[in-house]
């Protein structure tokens, strides 16, 4: 990657990334950071999310976003990297749907949409996982009701991160997929809908 291509984002407005230091919250969740890359532990996370994104370290990246973002934003983040796993022309599956339902309104009521879906889903739908993500999601008036634990989510969201980066096989399209997938990330971390990177 060169220089122009990594001064092109910018990590300063990462207002739903927490004000924390990289080390100390890659230890908390248990993510594994190549020493070799020499990034301060100190550093504030949206600075090691920067730093990530210029060495290229792409699962590392895209598992501090995951565990990063909030509940709700990290699911959001899932749908539209799962959206961009359906063929083109199809029609959003279900699972899809009742994701993005249940990040505009989180309650009991669209979680048991979500479920369903789930149920329902063909095992190959790209878009399971987001699903899966949005039924684990802790978030304000779903504490009693969810009983999973609190990295179920973001581990979800970092494995349909994954699959969404990883599906191209030519290696022109990959990289423009992955910079896709970092403009997307780094949107809905400012404030953003992802909308514009759809």
């Amino acid at each position: 990657m060169d220089k122009a291509s990594s001064s092109a984002v910018d990590f300063s407005g990462l207002k739903k990334i927490p004000d924390v230091a990289f080390g100390p919250f890659c230890r908390e969740h248990k993510i594994k950071i190549d020493p070799d890359l020499g990034i301060a532990p100190e550093k504030p996370l949206k600075d090691g999310l920067a730093a990530l994104y210029d060495a290229r370290a792409v699962p590392s990246f895209l598992h501090v976003m995951a565990h990063g973002l909030p509940v709700r934003e990290s699911v959001w983040l899932a749908c539209h990297a799962a959206e961009r796993m359906v063929p083109e022309g199809a029609e959003p599956p279900k699972t899809l749907q009742t994701a993005r339902a249940w990040v505009y309104k989180p309650d009991t009521k669209t979680r048991a949409a979500v479920l369903q879906a789930i149920e329902e889903a063909d095992q190959e739908d790209p878009t399971l996982m987001a699903a899966d993500a949005a039924f684990h999601g802790i978030v304000k008036g779903l504490e009693d009701e969810v009983k999973s634990p609190p990295t179920a989510t973001p581990t979800l969201v970092f494995a349909v991160l994954l699959s969404a980066a990883l599906r191209e096989e030519d290696m022109d399209q990959a990289e423009a997929n992955w910079q896709d997938l970092v403009a997307l990330s780094v949107d809905i971390a400012s404030g953003g809908t992802g909308e514009k990177h759809s």
